[in-house]
């Protein structure tokens, strides 16, 4: 007992100036670069961001494969961030949504049974990603819609 309280106050008291011996041959922490201040816009922090929300082992596979098949077509990463949310069941297995600025916009119900939970994954990567791009194209149209070009006078 007696040898383990000297062991602890040696590497209490030695390690600290091993440490810092070692530090000055390299740079020290201090130095490093690491920022605590806020982004200067908020898209910095969320885009291309995949969140996953799900709760089963089949949820957290078909969120695993969703990304891989989502980076593996190159998928836009200037959406504001996707969800992938999982609903279980005991009956009928999980419902799987995912959401883009909380809106569901895929939906798939996958069974634990199913052995096409991969190609399910690949499907809705690929949908999803088409399903942004033209959100994307509306969104940059929609600016022309509008008759009044020019701001309000108010």
């Amino acid at each position: 007992m007696k040898f383990i309280g000297w062991f602890f106050l040696l590497t209490l008291f030695a390690l600290p100036s091993l440490v810092a011996a070692e530090g000055e041959k390299s740079a020290p922490f201090a130095s490093q670069n690491v920022s605590d201040h806020a982004p200067k816009q908020e898209s910095d922090l969320i885009d291309g961001l995949i969140l996953n929300r799900a709760m089963t082992r089949f949820g957290h596979r078909f969120y695993r494969q969703f990304v891989a098949a989502y980076r593996d077509i190159g998928g836009i990463t200037t959406h504001s961030g996707l969800s992938v949310v999982e609903r279980a069941t005991a009956r009928s297995g999980s419902k799987i949504s995912i959401l883009h600025n909380r809106r569901p916009i895929f939906v798939t119900i996958v069974s634990p049974a199913s052995r096409h939970l991969d190609k399910q994954a690949e499907l809705a990567a690929a949908r999803v990603n088409q399903l942004l791009i033209q959100a994307q194209q509306q969104a940059g149209l929609v600016q022309w819609l509008d008759p009044d070009l020019a701001e309000d006078e108010f």
